[in-house]
């Protein structure tokens, strides 16, 4: 395995995880949302003071960080709006019905970017939508 398989993992337990622990906080939606938040600030903050100036800042493409981050906000008020009309068995369900979604966003990006489909990315995405499926009955 690559360093970037590595950190695809990772990134997959730690996204898997934080959304069953927060359902188990009892805060309200928007706080949960605020707190998730601050805590996520205060962990990147000192990895990213490391990394400021290695890129050019003339040449950020600020608007995409800032639409990514309006986007990623949106998300998170809506995910976490419902997680506290969860319960500890439907958790799961809801959280598989939201990676269905957003798992479409990139096959869906990938399409249209590449302009064409291969019969195994077909094959692929039906599997993935077919277990998401199963796994939220």
């Amino acid at each position: 395995m690559t360093e970037l398989d590595y950190r695809a993992v990772a990134a997959g337990l730690f996204f898997g995880f934080w959304p069953l622990l927060m359902q188990r906080s009892m805060l309200p939606g928007n706080v949960s949302a605020w707190v998730f938040g601050a805590v996520s600030l205060a962990v990147v903050t000192p990895f990213a003071f490391k990394e400021i100036g290695s890129v050019p800042f003339h040449e950020v493409r600020w608007i995409f960080g800032i639409l990514a981050g309006v986007s990623g906000g949106i998300g998170i008020l809506a995910f976490n709006g419902g997680l506290p009309k969860t319960t500890s068995a439907t958790v799961s369900d809801y959280f598989v019905v939201m990676m269905v979604v957003q798992i479409s966003v990139p096959a869906i990006y990938n399409i249209l970017v590449t302009g064409r489909v291969t019969p195994s990315k077909l094959i692929g995405y039906a599997f993935a939508g077919i277990a998401a499926y199963i796994l939220s009955k």
